[in-house]
């Protein structure tokens, strides 16, 4: 009877199996010898950043990472740093002049790595990117480093670590003391009760504004829920959930002309994402202009109203008769 000798052996985490040609499911694995296959890993140790430097008159940040690579030696890959709003309403920095950028056009740099050890620690490998290759409109923003290691092909070796940072870029047209100070002018705000939107039954919020200054910059309407008292509402999802967490539901804007009117901004909210639990409440929407980076153009109006939530879960998980609505304008706005 032929014998056959299976040699499994536990290297940090991962296995190198003698004799067998089989592939790891879910992993990409880099053959050192014959039948024999490792998967290429690393463990993150820090990361950190220096501010405000130049590299070849531009400035900007450099960021240094400290890691070790397993399974790796005389490999070609990449340390990726991918940049991110730190805002679900926001997304990915996306390039515009393909210098700093992904395969698929988001903001990006890159560090091509050949590690020579098994393991091979990289103590502080750093990168540089300008802070013109943001491709951002002036304002205060909260950025996230999505910071990775990757083939040389593309396809991820091992997410490393993120990192939140606070970069401003002056000159915000929501600056005071901004020579052409953005402005907002509200009119009228109107709410529709029970309506249907995508099979979810809802509310559809009505507002009627202008607008100076905005001319092809991206902003937002935003509608935020509250109670009375100002206590937030929660979000549950993140399609209706601002960046601190409240019930809020946005609508893109991008004025084409100096003073822009509009006549009827609508924006719907499901009354399933309203999470006030059982019970009567005294609730507030909050309307406001703000730009991409979330700062704040203008405060436009507070509308009150009262609600009726008969299920013990969120409001409208119910039939139509476990809820009842009543509506109470504010006598004057809240600055």
């Amino acid at each position: 009877m032929k014998k056959w000798l299976f040699t499994i052996l536990s290297l940090a985490g991962f296995s190198l199996v003698a004799g067998s040609t089989e592939t790891p499911a879910d992993a990409s694995p880099f053959v050192h010898e014959k039948n024999v296959l490792f998967t290429p890993s690393a463990d993150f140790d820090s990361i950190w950043v220096d501010y405000d430097i130049k590299e070849e008159e531009q400035l900007g940040m450099r960021v240094h990472v400290k890691f070790t690579t397993h399974e790796m030696k005389g490999m070609d890959a990449y340390l990726a740093i991918y940049f991110e709003y730190n805002d679900e309403m926001a997304g990915i920095l996306k390039d515009k002049n393909s210098k700093f950028a992904s395969t698929v056009g988001d903001v990006a740099v890159y560090k091509a790595i050949k590690p020579a050890y098994e393991p091979a620690e990289y103590a502080d490998l750093s990168v540089f990117m300008p802070y013109a290759e943001f491709d951002l409109e002036p304002g205060v923003y909260d950025l996230t480093m999505d910071v990775r290691l990757i083939y040389k092909a593309g396809g991820i070796i091992q997410d490393l670590t993120y990192y939140d940072f606070e970069y401003t870029k002056p000159g915000s047209p929501a600056d005071a003391e901004s020579e052409h100070k953005a402005d907002a002018t509200f009119e009228k705000l109107w709410v529709d009760y029970d309506v249907t939107e995508n099979g979810k039954n809802g509310m559809r919020i009505h507002v009627k504004f202008s607008l100076t200054n905005l001319k092809d910059i991206d902003c937002y309407l935003g509608v935020y829920f509250e109670k009375k008292s100002g206590e937030k509402i929660d979000g549950v999802n993140t399609e209706y959930r601002s960046k601190n967490g409240q019930l809020a539901v946005y609508k893109s804007l991008k004025p084409a002309y100096e003073d822009a009117v509009y006549k009827d901004v609508q924006v719907f909210m499901p009354y399933s994402e309203i999470n006030t639990g059982k019970g009567k409440f005294d609730l507030r929407l909050d309307a406001d202009i703000i730009l991409k980076n979330g700062d704040m153009v203008k405060h436009l109006t507070d509308y009150e109203f009262w609600l009726e939530n008969k299920n013990a879960g969120p409001f409208g998980t119910g039939t139509s008769h476990n809820f009842s609505l009543f509506i109470r304008t504010v006598p004057e706005q809240r600055t």
